[in-house]
């Protein structure tokens, strides 16, 4: 993974104290603890600033981010760090950056958006780029509540 990085941190450059990271947790995705996409290269400084805000065990119960849990927004900013850098140095998302049919499945089970892996399954997206696009959204649930909660309002006060 270092390799694939460049050996430097794909935040902001360093090429010193280059350690490895997992975009999403083994304790919250055990079985994405080997996935080469589910890693990025940071530099000491870096690599604790992310885990100073989010070091917790996780908690389903919990929305996430809760309690220093895992954060939707931090998942889908590392990713798309992986992403553009992949981009930029000409490098195939899906050959040096494999995520498993298991995790974004995960992902959609968390947030949602089926199209997008539809997208991915007729090519039209890397799974590097769905992991960034699905978690920088809030869950597809929310907005269908929000909606919900709306319209009833909207029919009360018309009432």
């Amino acid at each position: 993974m270092k390799t694939r990085d460049g050996d430097r941190c794909l935040n902001c450059g360093q090429k010193d104290g280059i350690q490895a990271h997992h975009v999403m947790r083994r304790t919250l995705v055990p079985f994405a603890g080997l996935e080469l996409g589910n890693g990025i290269s940071l530099c000491r400084p870096c690599h604790k600033l992310v885990h100073a805000m989010f070091n917790g065990r996780p908690n389903p119960a919990l929305p996430m981010g809760a309690a220093q849990g895992d954060d939707q927004e931090e998942w889908s900013f590392l990713f798309g760090i992986l992403m553009e850098d992949a981009t930029k140095r000409g490098l195939v998302h899906d050959e040096l950056y494999f995520l498993s049919d298991e995790l974004l499945h995960f992902s959609v089970a968390y947030q949602g958006y089926e199209p997008l892996l539809e997208a991915v399954a007729d090519g039209e997206f890397s799974r590097l780029r769905f992991m960034h696009e699905i978690w920088r959204a809030m869950p597809e649930h929310f907005y269908v509540d929000l909606a919900s909660e709306l319209g009833a309002e909207l029919l009360a006060a018309g009432q």
